[in-house]
């Protein structure tokens, strides 16, 4: 197991049966079976993400409280292994969630931005705001645009599109637009998180 303190496993075999979420299915490693993705929440800020692989299971710590909610299968980068985004914070309107991949050296290991932190995406917002991504493209050429706005004084939304590419584990932001009074319906927002799903095959 990989990333798992003895408290935390102790935790994760002690929880009752309510906080073991049901799992999902993704290829993490592209052998073209999936794997059993599944969240254990140990304490109300950590969980245990598992990942039953063909050959062994993989255990790591990650932040937050899911609060019932299960991970996302996506491929952001279009490479045919699938990542998991899992979810950090759940609020009334929000979904805060970071992204998790499979390494072949280091087990479950969390998608990181140029400052070294966890890349964490919302989605939702509610009346006053509204937080959306999205994919486009396949291999090198995949890109995923995440779109944060919030409702100015004039009823409009003002926010930023920001363009990410991710490779070899790390996450880069290509491009970011500014949104200056958009209309609920313009068609920045129609980002669409179903677009980051994996091929049939990979989940």
């Amino acid at each position: 197991m990989v990333g798992l303190t003895a408290a935390a496993l102790a935790l994760a075999t002690a929880a009752p049966a309510a906080a073991q979420q049901p799992a999902v299915h993704a290829d993490l490693d592209g052998d073209g079976r999936p794997d059993a993705v599944s969240l254990v929440q140990v304490s109300e800020s950590t969980m245990l993400l598992r990942a039953g692989m063909a050959e062994e299971v993989l255990d790591v710590e990650v932040p937050g409280n899911a609060r019932g909610t299960p991970p996302v299968p996506v491929d952001v980068n279009g490479d045919g292994r699938a990542e998991v985004l899992v979810p950090e914070s759940v609020g009334a309107n929000t979904i805060t969630r970071t992204a998790w991949a499979h390494s072949p050296e280091h087990g479950l290991v969390p998608l990181r931005g140029a400052d070294d932190e966890l890349w964490r995406l919302p989605e939702g917002g509610g009346a006053g705001a509204v937080s959306t991504y999205g994919c486009t493209g396949r291999g090198a050429g995949a890109v995923l645009d995440a779109v944060s706005a919030a409702r100015n004084e004039q009823g409009t939304f003002d926010g930023g599109l920001r363009t990410y590419r991710v490779a070899a584990g790390a996450v880069h932001l290509l491009r970011e637009v500014p949104i200056r009074g958009a209309d609920r319906e313009d068609e920045v927002f129609g980002r669409d998180p179903a677009e980051c799903a994996p091929a049939p095959n990979q989940s």
